[in-house]
């Protein structure tokens, strides 16, 4: 055994020499690579250096394709992207712990041991497949009984996780092995999926395009850097003996990675999904100093924890203490930054997400002791003489706090008050860690208790500048408040449209009078890039065969609308293309207005195939924006959606929200939605239930419209279950316009 192997007073580091990791040539890069390998004029590839830039470039448009992600998806599909990029971090990091052991290892000096890159290879190949085969099917079935996320997206997200963990082998083989310049080449293609290709995918098919372009781009590199044919196959034993090894890093490690996400876990528990996504934004943008820390560290930590790790007990209680006062400094300035600038910047780049300015300042603070903790968990790793055990002490009471005062938090202040129980929990985990590295000698007692000090009082002053002038929590207790107050059209609006239903005036073409035209206004009658089943009968003479004449899906019922959803017979079917009958009508003709109050009170109807909706479509045909009012899908009458679409960098954006209700089958509700030049408030039966800014291509005419679709790619066919006719009945609607506001 080498000198530096010898156990040092306080320490009792496991000679490593086993399972130590070095490459023996037996890992080739493609062939293009290994041409460019050998270039002069790619040599600078090979400097540590290199890497330092071209991954901190890579981070930084990561985190600007992540910052991106809220303005094309909106509150509610933001917070489910979160969770699904958590899963995604899980699974391409349940290696078992190779990594870890790979950089102890390399801190630690262990020798070489030929051969061993085959086995990690092979070993990575396992657990990924042990992901795909028994945790993937797992976890979409856990998915169908949620709400946030659909199976799916946690296939793909999980799945995709799982490959980008197998493509990372070589990286770990490389690294520890020294070999920088392979390192680097693979390192940086597997960290550019998630910029471009990344943004490309979530712009063009959202959720799910994101998380299929990963899958398929970690796939691609699994095949090209990582195929385990170029390597006999290990015996079994030698891969059970290095997991055996280097699982209890990997226990320490992902309960670290869960404790990091386990906030947005938290809030999905205790909030709504729009409440989740402003939690989710605030938390992402927060935490972007974490992620430069994770950056910096990946090319820093090995010398560090090489010179902790063979030096005595306390020798570097001095360095540990410098290095936390400047991360303590850098991470108070950029929430000094986020105190001043957040609420202005969110506003103008993320208007969606105002509500969200105070949680992110909020968080930005709480990073202050966390990212002290991101920084010293490696250095508890690398001393960790029992992984498992120390693990449980430093995790299990810091998630314990974490729960307590965010469920506090939340039931005082809403979204806000996550965020301060946030605050106190990372303080309890860096105090945790710092009682660890004091009991194993790393550190001197008065070097915690100085380090605890100035986190403390930096944190807290700067908390308390955040309570003075932060706007008041709009959530918790206040919210619940504010959701009593009754809605309406604010005080001096006219009212400007009235349909009772006391009779359905159709648009007359020769008279040139009427309120209601049963199409689209460019003569569509049906939504195929919906995939709907429906054709929309036009029931006056002349505009449909005759043959559907009696298919005329509007009558008055007791003083109320109802549009009624049929099956077509097998000869209207053919003539249409379509396998059922329905009704539309829009006021392109009538009625158009920018800016009002607009309610309707309806009845929907129930069966999974059905989809009732009123919404607000711009008089231009101009798509996005469009506001929907109310979106019921027949399989779930116990909650209705509302969207704002619009246009981000070419793309089509949403922030769309879910209210919770009785069953809208069973009695009618009111429905209202108020529009001005700043902000879009949705409400039922008289309560506000969502809120946003207005888009900035949502300041033009609009007209209304009203339908019930069936089938379609949202709500799905018709199934045995839904009985028809099926009818939407609507009571009224009206709208009422500002006094500056002509009609």
């Amino acid at each position: 055994m080498h000198d530096h192997y010898a156990e040092k007073p306080g320490f009792r580091v496991t000679p490593p020499s086993v399972f130590s990791i070095q490459l023996d040539d037996s890992i080739c890069l493609p062939r293009r690579m290994q041409a460019l390998r050998k270039s002069r004029r790619v040599r600078w590839m090979g400097h540590p250096l290199t890497y330092t830039v071209g991954t901190a470039i890579a981070s930084v448009l990561s985190i600007g394709t992540t910052l991106l992600a809220p303005s094309l998806l909106g509150p509610a599909a933001f917070g489910s992207f979160a969770l699904l990029t958590s899963l995604f971090q899980y699974a391409s990091r349940f290696d078992l712990g190779l990594s870890q052991l790979a950089d102890r290892d390399l801190a630690a000096g262990a020798v070489s041991a030929p051969g061993r890159d085959a086995e990690i290879l092979y070993a990575n190949w396992a657990a990924g497949a042990l992901i795909l085969v028994l945790i993937v099917p797992f976890a979409a079935i856990v998915a169908s009984y949620t709400s946030t996320m659909t199976p799916l997206d946690t296939i793909l997200a999980v799945g995709g996780g799982a490959l980008a963990m197998v493509a990372n082998a070589p990286v770990t083989i490389f690294r520890a092995s020294a070999k920088v310049w392979e390192f680097t080449a693979v390192a940086l293609t597997l960290q550019a999926g998630m910029t471009l290709p990344r943004l490309a995918g979530l712009a063009i098919a959202g959720i799910t395009g994101c998380f299929a372009v990963l899958a398929a781009w970690y796939a691609l590199l699994v095949f090209t850097f990582a195929r385990p044919s170029a390597f006999p196959v290990p015996k079994p034993q030698r891969i059970l003996s290095l997991w055996r090894a280097a699982f209890p890093l990997f226990v320490f490690n992902a309960l670290w990675l869960v404790y990091l996400t386990a906030n947005r876990w938290i809030a999905s528990i205790l909030t709504t999904p729009e409440e989740l996504g402003y939690f989710s934004f605030g938390a992402n943008l927060a935490f972007v100093g974490l992620g430069i820390i994770s950056t910096v560290a990946q090319v820093y930590y090995p010398k560090v924890l090489a010179r902790v790790v063979q030096s005595p007990s306390g020798a570097c209680s001095r360095t540990i203490e410098l290095q936390s006062l400047l991360i303590t400094t850098m991470l108070a300035a950029v929430a000094v930054i986020a105190l001043n600038s957040a609420p202005d910047v969110i506003a103008l780049v993320f208007p969606d997400f105002h509500n969200a300015a105070a949680t992110t300042v909020i968080l930005a603070i709480s990073c202050i002791p966390l990212g002290l903790a991101t920084w010293l968990v490696p250095i508890c790793i690398a001393l960790s003489t029992s992984p498992k055990r120390d693990a449980v002490r430093m995790f299990l009471p810091a998630f314990a706090l974490l729960l307590t005062s965010m469920a506090v938090g939340h039931l005082i202040a809403g979204t806000e008050g996550l965020a301060w129980g946030c605050v106190v929990g990372s303080i309890g985990l860096m105090v945790s860690i710092l009682v660890h590295l004091k009991a194993i000698a790393a550190i001197h007692a008065s070097t915690a208790f100085r380090i605890v000090g100035c986190q403390v009082a930096i944190t807290a002053t700067l908390a308390m500048v955040a309570l003075a002038s932060l706007p008041h929590p709009r959530g918790g207790l206040a919210a619940a408040a504010q959701s009593t107050r009754s809605a309406g059209p604010p005080a001096g609006w006219r009212l400007a449209f009235d349909e009772q239903f006391d009779s359905l005036r159709l648009w007359d073409l020769t008279r040139n009078s009427g309120l209601w035209e049963p199409h689209y206004p460019w003569g569509g009658k049906t939504n195929p890039s919906n995939n709907e089943l429906q054709y929309y009968v036009d029931p006056r003479p002349g505009h449909d065969p005759k043959s559907l004449v009696g298919f005329n899906p509007f009558s008055i019922d007791q003083g109320a609308l109802a549009i009624r959803a049929r099956p077509l017979p097998q000869e209207q079917q053919v003539a249409t293309g379509l396998a059922f009958a329905s009704g539309l009508l829009t006021t392109v003709r009538s009625f158009s207005f920018t800016y009002g109050y607009v309610e309707m009170r309806a009845r929907v109807p129930r069966g999974r195939g059905l989809w009732s909706a009123f919404w607000l479509a711009p008089v231009d045909q101009s798509w996005p924006p469009e506001i929907d009012i109310l979106e019921s899908l027949g399989h779930d009458t116990q909650s209705y959606i509302m969207t704002a679409h619009r246009s981000f960098l070419g793309f089509h954006s949403q922030s769309q929200f879910r209210a919770q209700t009785p069953d809208l089958a069973e009695n009618f509700h009111t429905y209202a939605v108020k529009w001005t030049a700043e902000e879009i408030v949705w409400y039922f039966d008289g309560k506000q239930v969502a809120t946003m800014p207005t888009p900035r291509d949502s300041h033009k005419p609009m007209y209304m419209i009203l339908n019930l679709a069936v089938g379609g790619h949202w709500p799905g066919s018709p199934d045995a279950s839904t009985v028809f006719p099926a009818a939407l009945h609507v009571d009224y609607i009206r709208a009422y316009l500002p006094p500056e506001q002509p009609r």
